[in-house]
């Protein structure tokens, strides 16, 4: 018999199967060729993240690295750059109606993955476990972890 799954392990497969759930779902619309962090890129600015600075720090990539990213998805017909009132050295970032289809379509590859994981688990424990997972992941990090962050590339 093996010993138990580790958690990690889980973790991650969980999260791949997630990620393989949406990028099917705009592969089924034409995007199948977005990268996993051009589409989480197109997530943040439609959750309202609006400029690269703001991008790089949550995607734990560099300012050069989403301008590429950025670039790519205002070729796509994603993403426009707008000027910024506030800071003329950078641009506002929105989504255009493209985008928000593309974004809403994202979402709703999550919410049918979700769904599955009531039918296999039940809505109480699904509850329980959003929560542990919220719980760890907004917790303060212990001084020995790594500031190395994973890269949706």
């Amino acid at each position: 018999m093996t010993a138990e799954p580790d958690l990690g392990v889980l973790l991650a497969a969980a999260c791949e199967r997630l990620v393989r759930e949406i990028l099917g779902e705009l592969a089924g619309v034409g995007y199948g060729h977005l990268t996993p962090s051009q589409s989480l890129a197109a997530l943040f600015i439609g959750d309202g993240l609006d400029t690269v600075t703001q991008l790089a720090e949550r995607l734990g990539m560099t300012t050069q690295a989403i301008s590429k990213i950025c670039a790519t998805l205002a070729v796509e017909g994603l993403l426009e750059r707008q000027p910024n009132e506030v800071d003329a050295r950078s641009r506002r970032l929105a989504l255009t109606p493209a985008g928000t289809e593309a974004v809403a379509r994202m979402r709703a590859a999550g919410a049918a993955a979700e769904r599955s994981w009531v039918e296999l688990v039940g809505d109480e424990t699904l509850s329980v476990v959003k929560d542990a997972l919220a719980a760890f992941a907004y917790a303060p990090r212990s001084a020995s972890a790594s500031p190395v962050r994973i890269r949706f590339s």
